[in-house]
């Protein structure tokens, strides 16, 4: 008989006690449920390991692992931690301070069944530090004239969830240009494994301590495309430590970060070097033929 793939879902902790139990309490409501939580706490000062070993300790039902680094690395770091140790054939790397609707994971599963693309992002919703809903239509989410109007949302013991009883809308993306960006951030995310196994590799993952999705999508998306869903799956959060910009429209003003738009700016810049050098790197695990068409892409994107 044939069976639904596993789930692997790599929450990267870091000082965010005050919202982690509501992460992890997401993923444990999921409609989908063939999957496994690993969370990679980088070296937290604050109480967000207790939080975490309490929600442990509460839930001996669920596949959950908590994995503590021995020195800070940064994020990218904890998210190849996860990736090592994660058993699924599909992959989430969630923020700890993000909520997940309880249809993300079937949403994310159901696309990537009918497609084989390298990774799937949906929609987000932006709340705020106490779960209060800024916008179901963030400008940090590609849209779709095509999306069907949100039928009914409501609040859950985590958060906001979209209820989502309509087929799942999607659209696969086709010759984008590396090193842009048309996904949402980092939680909307799911991997086929296959896809980005390759990152276990990487030797020096300080290189994108913070906002790593930028070459983590880019990356995954030039090895096998990638899909977006038009359906608001997780609820994003905006806050005083958050790694995204708020903007004066649908957050508060106080929350924009000019040392992360500065953080932005040299991911930008460096990503195009830095993945063409590891993939040469990795020129004999990757195939000759392989590694050269896609350096060549990478560099057509200099001009194109």
């Amino acid at each position: 008989m044939l069976k639904l793939p596993l789930v692997s879902f790599v929450v990267t902790s870091y000082n965010y006690e005050n919202y982690i139990s509501k992460t992890l309490e997401s993923i444990k409501e999921q409609t989908y449920k063939n999957f496994e939580i690993i969370v990679v706490d980088d070296c937290s000062h604050d109480n967000s390991c207790k939080v975490i070993e309490n929600f442990i300790s509460d839930n001996q039902d669920l596949r959950i692992t908590l994995i503590k680094h021995a020195n800070n690395s940064g994020q990218l770091a904890a998210m190849v931690t996860g990736l090592k140790a994660s058993q699924g054939q599909f992959i989430s790397f969630i923020d700890s301070d993000d909520i997940l609707c309880k249809e993300y994971a079937a949403a994310h599963i159901r696309v990537h069944l009918e497609t084989s693309v390298a990774f799937t992002s949906c929609q987000i919703i932006e709340i705020g530090e106490n779960d209060e809903v800024h916008t179901l239509k963030s400008i940090s989410s590609p849209q779709s004239n095509e999306c069907e109007t949100l039928k009914q949302v409501q609040n859950d013991i985590s958060g906001v969830e979209i209820l989502c009883g309509l087929p799942v809308k999607y659209k696969i993306l086709k010759h984008k240009r590396f090193g842009g960006w048309y996904w949402s951030p980092n939680s909307s995310a799911m991997f086929r494994k296959a896809s980005i196994d390759i990152l276990q590799y990487y030797q020096t993952p300080w290189d994108w301590r913070i906002c790593p999705d930028k070459f983590l999508f880019n990356l995954a998306n030039l090895i096998g495309g990638s899909a977006i869903i038009y359906s608001p799956l997780i609820g994003y959060r905006r806050h005083k430590n958050n790694a995204g910009n708020c903007t004066f429209v649908t957050g508060d003003k106080r929350l924009h970060s000019d040392y992360i738009t500065k953080i932005n700016l040299q991911n930008n810049i460096k990503i195009r070097l830095k993945t063409i050098n590891f993939l040469f790197k990795e020129r004999l695990l990757i195939g000759k033929r392989n590694t050269f068409n896609l350096i060549i892409k990478i560099l057509l994107s200099y001009f194109l």
